[in-house]
């Protein structure tokens, strides 16, 4: 746009200059020379002032598409973001679901070892009590006949003439509980 300007100063310079020479009515040939120079600067002035017109022209109407290219352009690269946002967001799902897949599996195995693991100790436990139980059965059994000996022992030993020995049965008798 400067250049525009100047050159629309320099033409209106140019024009007063011819119009100055023109009324002073010199017939000087070196004045029409400057003059026909003048003129011709003129025009060529002219030209490019036309020129640099056509030019702001096409910059206008090229600027007038900016706005709709940048749009596009913008709306392309966010879309293209949005896909990428989308596409890690994805992934990042995939990975803690394989994640918490492989951590489900190791649980599940680990609980599957411990309830083996625990199941043997259990039965070994088990054994060992069983055992043991056993054991406190018989030495009960054992004490019980040394008790049963000895108040034997005592019975006879008090009572000789009412003494009678005992007789093994499974069940003491029931009473008679019925009455008429």
């Amino acid at each position: 746009m400067k250049l525009h300007d100047r050159a629309r100063g320099a033409v209106v310079c140019l024009v007063g200059l011819i119009v100055l020479v023109g009324m002073s009515g010199c017939e000087d040939v070196e004045a029409r020379k400057d003059l026909a120079a003048a003129q011709k600067t003129v025009d060529e002035l002219r030209a490019e002032v036309s020129k640099v017109k056509v030019q702001n022209e096409q910059l206008l109407e090229q600027l007038k598409g900016v706005p709709e290219k940048l749009a596009a352009q913008i709306t392309e690269r966010t879309d293209k973001v949005s896909e990428q946002v989308l596409a890690a967001t994805k992934d990042l799902l995939d990975k803690v679901e394989k994640g918490a897949a492989d951590t489900r599996k190791a649980a599940g195995d680990k609980v599957e070892t411990a309830a083996g693991e625990y199941g043997k100790l259990l039965e070994t436990t088990k054994a060992a009590i069983a055992a043991d139980v056993q054991k406190i059965r018989e030495e009960n059994k054992a004490q019980l006949e040394e008790l049963k000996k000895y108040m034997d022992n005592q019975l006879r030993e008090l009572y000789p003439y009412a003494y009678q020995p005992r007789r093994e049965s499974k069940a003491p008798p029931e009473p008679d509980t019925k009455t008429n």
